[in-house]
């Protein structure tokens, strides 16, 4: 089942991982508020199935931002960006949930934990790069 909570953590953490999209839509009037510094993510032991799973819900998540930002590009009003942008932010979500072997939260983890550990970040960019190259 997918929390409210798990939507929240799995939105802030794309964000702050930069998979976020259409900064544009963000009310231009708004003012910007300052971001509290996230707190240091602890580097985590990730299996090679943790990884595969992890590329595999990565490719889809990415395929959904860019069919988005494409919807996005193409809304008329600002309260239909707003629409679209949870929108994707669910079917992001949904493909995470849906990838065998790996939870939102984990997801997440893993990508904090990238950010922090060279190693785990190439690991990651070497399963990515096998997750989307077109099947033999």
């Amino acid at each position: 089942m997918i929390t409210n909570r798990s939507k929240k953590l799995f939105a802030a953490v794309c964000l702050s991982a930069g998979i976020a999209f259409a900064p544009h839509a963000i009310a231009q009037d708004a003012a910007p508020q300052p971001q509290p510094a996230p707190p240091a993510a602890e580097t985590m032991e990730v299996s090679d199935d943790q990884l595969q799973s992890f590329a595999v819900a990565f490719v889809e998540v990415e395929r959904l931002k860019q069919e988005y930002i494409q919807r996005l590009q193409e809304a008329a009003s600002e309260t239909e960006q707003q629409e679209l942008q949870a929108e994707a932010g669910e079917k992001m979500l949904q493909a995470v949930e849906q990838t065998e072997g790996i939870s939102a939260n984990e997801y997440n983890q893993i990508i904090q934990s990238a950010q922090n550990d060279p190693e785990l970040a190439q690991r990651l960019t070497d399963a990515i790069g096998e997750a989307s190259a077109p099947a033999q």
